[in-house]
C-alpha cells in the first residue's frame, strides 16, 4: 500500500520543494515591500556581500 499523499515520484518532489520556494519568496518580497528604505538598502549590501563571500569560497573549493 502506498503511504504517500501526494506523488512521492523524484519529479513530484521536486515541483512540491520548487511551491515551497516560491511561496517563501513571495512573503519576503512582500516583506520588503513594506520595509523602509533606510532599513531594506543596508540589508540588501549585507545579504549581497554574503552571497559574494559565499561564491568566492566555493569557487575557491572547485580548484
Amino acid at each position: 500500500m502506498n503511504n504517500c499523499l501526494y506523488n512521492c515520484s523524484p519529479e513530484g518532489l521536486t515541483m512540491i520543494l520548487l511551491m515551497a520556494a516560491l511561496l517563501i519568496l513571495g512573503v519576503l518580497v512582500g516583506a520588503a515591500a513594506h520595509t523602509p528604505l533606510p532599513v531594506l538598502l543596508p540589508a540588501a549590501g549585507a545579504i549581497a556581500l554574503w552571497l559574494l563571500a559565499f561564491t568566492i569560497r566555493e569557487r575557491a573549493r572547485e580548484r
